[in-house]
């Protein structure tokens, strides 16, 4: 197989597991997401001048990089199970070891909660596309998707912003953004990417501050 028909066959396989396994995970981390990470990396890598055989690596890399949480319905070591179903998938599709292992290394990386910094370029590009789905409109939408998956509460209705209380994103979604989502344009790769998440931070605060308004019944 040549590079394209082993990413019609890797898509099709992915599309099909999020497909037969709808209602085992949250749509904030579904086939559209998927998407939206490769469509990131793929722009991320062209303005950061990315060869053309690295691409295929980092676009297999992204079909792949979440594909545990479909298939188990759990987050949790979602980057390393998801490098371990990639590494045996892949080996079926003729691959060769030190390729694999490319990938595997930037699909176990890519999770913020690992803390882990990239060491390859790859890994880099992964882990800036698949943060930068966090933020903006969409980072907002998905945030509130998790948030009612895991059965929190929307904010804390007492201190909508937390300035004088612990941030507590184990039951108030809004407090997400304070937690984490606030952090993530300091912890890009790369400038061209950090550029846009501090875009895409600044829309979502935005809308944040305009939830705030409609909550508090500002007019």
């Amino acid at each position: 197989m040549d590079f394209n028909d082993i990413v019609r066959v890797v898509e099709s396989k992915v599309l099909d597991i999020y497909n037969s396994c709808r209602g085992n995970y949250p749509s904030s981390h579904d086939f559209l997401h998927v998407k939206r990470v490769l469509n990131n990396a793929l722009t991320i890598a062209e303005n950061i001048g990315v060869s053309d055989y690295d691409k295929f690596l980092l676009t297999l890399a992204c079909l792949l990089h979440d594909i545990s949480i479909p298939l188990y319905g759990v987050k949790e070591d979602h980057a390393y199970k998801s490098a371990e179903y990639a590494r045996y998938f892949l080996l079926d599709c003729g691959l060769n070891l030190n390729d694999i292992e490319i990938i595997c290394n930037a699909i176990r990386e890519h999770s913020w909660s690992s803390k882990v910094k990239s060491n390859n370029l790859i890994s880099m590009v992964l882990q800036d596309a698949d943060r930068l789905d966090a933020l903006g409109i969409i980072g907002f939408a998905r945030m509130i998707i998790y948030g009612e998956f895991s059965d929190r509460i929307l904010y804390f209705e007492p201190e909508f912003t937390p300035r004088f209380r612990s941030i507590d994103d184990s039951n108030y979604t809004l407090d997400h953004v304070f937690s984490k989502l606030i952090h993530i344009p300091e912890s890009m790769n790369t400038e061209f990417a950090k550029n846009i998440a501090f875009k895409r931070l600044s829309n979502l605060l935005w809308v944040v501050k305009l939830l705030e308004f409609e909550v508090k019944g500002y007019f």
